[in-house]
């Protein structure tokens, strides 16, 4: 009654002063005491005015409205709670969801970066490893080309030195060659003749294939050899050529065998007596080809001395 009966300053400032000193608990039903108090105030000065204007009523009535009121009160401030805490519920739920599919976009993005990094150090190893191939492939490829130039060089001068060395000889098998041309044509110029970078000598008179060999000797020479077919001299008369039958062989003049295919080429008018026998023979060149005769036969013969190039 003391407290209904306040100023409603005092009784503020009393509030205030018990708020501070209370804990929150305390706090809280403070201010259900205060709104209740507020209720019963307001009522006190409904009934008053009430009671100014009207006669008094039932005492037991106005407790029943003043229940009434509170209940009201109190419903009133449950469904707020109830409205607010649904909206949180909501909200709530609705940052989770949030929430979550940020969190699934910032896991995905995390992936993708993960795997874009680990890209990019792929293409970066696998860039280093083909800048290292070019560098390598680089330098092998100067080291042969300078191996290869230092090559060509080194051959280039060797080749030019071979060159002033073959024109010197050949300068002076050249001279070598007009003085002996002139010394044989000096000589006898109807005997030697010059054919292909050789002298032959053909003789007029007659010996055997042993004397004509050592007349051959004495002029600085042999009995022809002759090496191809090309040789094959077109003579009118026979003539010993520096070609035998030795022990089943036919061989030249020095005991170089002679080959099949002269064989085969020039003694095609032979006998087969002469071919297979086993009897020394010496070979006659005649302007249709090789025949065989007896060594101590006599007959004209050939000289031949060869002059290098």
């Amino acid at each position: 009654e003391q407290f209904v009966s306040q100023p409603m300053e005092d009784r503020g400032n009393c509030l205030r002063k018990h708020n501070v000193e209370m804990d929150r608990g305390e706090r809280v039903e403070m201010v259900v005491a205060i709104y209740d108090s507020a209720d019963t105030v307001r009522h006190h000065d409904l009934r008053t005015h009430t009671e100014r204007r009207q006669p008094l009523q039932h005492t037991g009535s106005n407790e029943i409205y003043v229940k009434n009121r509170k209940h009201r009160a109190a419903e009133v401030c449950l469904c707020l709670l109830c409205v607010l805490l649904l909206t949180a519920v909501i909200v709530c739920v609705c940052f989770t969801s949030e929430r979550k599919q940020l969190l699934t976009q910032i896991s995905n993005l995390t992936e993708e970066r993960e795997k874009t990094l680990a890209k990019y150090e792929q293409v970066l190893n696998n860039n280093n490893n083909l800048t290292e191939e070019h560098k390598q492939i680089l330098s092998k490829y100067e080291q042969i080309l300078n191996q290869e130039r230092q090559q060509i060089f080194t051959n280039n001068i060797k080749l030019i030195a071979e060159k002033e060395h073959l024109l010197k000889e050949n300068k002076i098998m050249t001279e070598e060659r007009e003085q002996i041309k002139k010394t044989y044509q000096q000589e006898d110029p109807f005997k030697w003749i010059y054919y292909n970078f050789s002298f032959y000598y053909i003789s007029s008179e007659r010996k055997s294939w042993s004397d004509s060999s050592r007349d051959c000797q004495q002029r600085g020479t042999d009995l022809v050899i002759i090496n191809s077919s090309k040789e094959q001299i077109a003579v009118s008369d026979q003539f010993w050529i520096g070609l035998g039958k030795m022990e089943g062989e036919w061989k030249w003049i020095g005991g170089t065998i002679m080959a099949n295919g002269l064989l085969h080429c020039c003694f095609r008018y032979w006998s087969s007596h002469y071919l297979h026998s086993y009897g020394s023979y010496c070979v006659l060149m005649t302007s249709s080809g090789w025949i065989a005769d007896r060594c101590d036969s006599n007959k004209k013969w050939i000289c031949k001395r060869r002059i290098l190039k």
